[in-house]
């Protein structure tokens, strides 16, 4: 199986503009890709959790996926995500100090004896865009912080180079919707993967596909234009899966879809893109009973 080290990163100052692969895989292939820490490559220990000299949030990839094209979609299946060393995270006495977070089994452990259960999940993965200057996240992906980008889903990228060109990384082992402060129980991971070629779904922006549900995800600075490409997206895709019309998929997704949150922590900031997901239940395709 190929493993793509850790060591074979894109910084941020080479970010969408890294067009030379770490590793090739073939479709249909499944393979590990190690990512580490978003200032240490592996947190050990408390003073892992603030390096007095870090490269910050460096990216595992580019991986390149022979037989895709520009305008392919690609359905990455996220097999596993396993924890390597321990977390840090947001602060609780100092603002300017990470909290080191043991993990411990299936618990993350925070200061005064509380805890929460590993939730693994990817926080930031995308296709590398034509334009460099393209903003993160956007249509490709990127920092989402979408906590359902996690083990047994499937999330859906359009490829705009060939090849797909992907990279991973800002691993969580817990998060919850919105990654409040910006910062979630960051670790490194080695992260199995699988990708194949869809033909049947079409999305210009990420979708991620669950066991009973669908999640159609835009990225835009207002929250609002955010949440309404998302809207549209979710109405498309639910209109081609139930073989319904746009209009009564409408309906369904405005009534009964949950709108949900990634990356909102830039707000009132800056003018970086918010990741605003809406969740659409599949039961409804299932036959009445």
């Amino acid at each position: 199986m190929i493993r793509i080290p850790r060591t074979q990163t894109v910084s941020m100052e080479r970010r969408y503009r890294a067009r030379e692969p770490a590793a090739e895989v073939a479709l249909g292939e499944t393979f590990v890709a190690e990512t580490g820490n978003f200032r240490t490559p592996v947190i050990r220990t408390p003073a892992d959790a603030n390096p007095a000299v870090y490269r910050e949030r460096e990216e595992t990839g580019p991986i390149f996926v022979r037989g895709i094209q520009p305008g392919d979609m690609l359905a990455i299946r996220i097999e596993e995500i396993v924890p390597e060393g321990h977390a840090s995270g947001g602060w609780w006495q100092d603002p300017n100090v990470a909290s080191f977070l043991p993990i411990k089994g299936e618990h993350v452990l925070f200061p005064g004896g509380l805890w929460a259960r590993t939730h693994m999940m990817i926080g930031d993965i995308y296709v590398t865009p034509t334009t460099p200057a393209t903003p993160n996240p956007w249509d490709n992906g990127g920092n989402m912080d979408f906590r359902d980008i996690s083990r047994g889903r499937t999330l859906y990228l359009r490829a705009e180079l060939e090849g797909g060109l992907l990279v991973l990384g800002d691993v969580h082992a817990a998060q919850g919707d919105g990654e409040i402060l910006g910062l979630a129980a960051e670790c490194a991971a080695e992260v199995t993967l699988r990708i194949e070629r869809e033909e049947s779904i079409r999305s210009p922006r990420p979708v991620v596909m669950k066991s009973a549900s669908f999640v159609a995800l835009a990225c835009r600075p207002s929250y609002v234009e955010a949440r309404d490409l998302a809207v549209q997206d979710a109405t498309r895709l639910l209109s081609q899966l139930a073989r319904c019309t746009e209009q009564e998929a409408y309906l369904f997704v405005t009534t009964v879809g949950h709108l949900r949150n990634g990356a909102t922590w830039p707000m009132g900031t800056s003018d970086l893109p918010l990741a605003v997901g809406v969740e659409v239940p599949l039961d409804c395709l299932a036959s009445r009973e």
